[in-house]
């Protein structure tokens, strides 16, 4: 099924609220040792207000993909200092596919249109932190051809995880 893609508005933000809590505790709900910091982390992320304020952001932009309902979101900020280098990028922070969404091809067409959005904006680079627990994601996007530039750490009040800062030049053939 072909997927169709387009701008989140302010008025979205109910409806990201509950696709960003679903498809966070679907996938890395594992990962938290404490579930009160957890849901602080969601909260945080996820409520109408937090959403609110980042899809009026200037330089940030949400997409919902959608198939005959939601089936996935992602966010971009643009010409963001890529970490340890000289130049800036399209930051991509977030890319969930629903639970039941995934295996169907829909990954990739997410990872086309972001790569359009992004040289739409001019940027000659897109990265992205990816957690080094997330394999699956990993892999995922060393096959689109980002590579390791280097890692970083994610702390909650109990807890460290690494992440690993990935990027990829953006000419007009990848």
């Amino acid at each position: 099924m072909h997927l169709t893609f387009r701008h989140a508005t302010v008025d979205d933000a109910p409806l990201l609220s509950e696709m960003g809590s679903c498809t966070y505790r679907h996938h890395f709900a594992h990962l938290w040792c404490r579930q009160e910091e957890l849901n602080d982390f969601i909260a945080a992320e996820y409520s109408v207000a937090a959403l609110q304020q980042s899809l009026s952001a200037v330089g940030t932009r949400w997409l919902i993909a959608e198939a005959e309902r939601p089936a996935g979101f992602a966010k971009i900020s643009w010409r963001k200092p890529v970490p340890e280098q000289t130049y800036t990028g399209a930051l991509l922070h977030k890319l969930y596919l629903m639970p039941g969404e995934t295996g169907k091809g829909y990954g990739e067409q997410f990872w086309q249109a972001i790569l359009r959005e992004a040289r739409a904006e001019n940027e000659r680079w897109l990265w992205l932190e990816v957690l080094e627990a997330n394999a699956g994601a990993r892999r995922f996007y060393d096959a689109r051809g980002m590579k390791m530039l280097t890692q970083t750490i994610f702390s909650s009040a109990t807890q460290q995880s690494v992440l690993f800062v990935m990027g990829k030049a953006l000419d007009e053939h990848a």
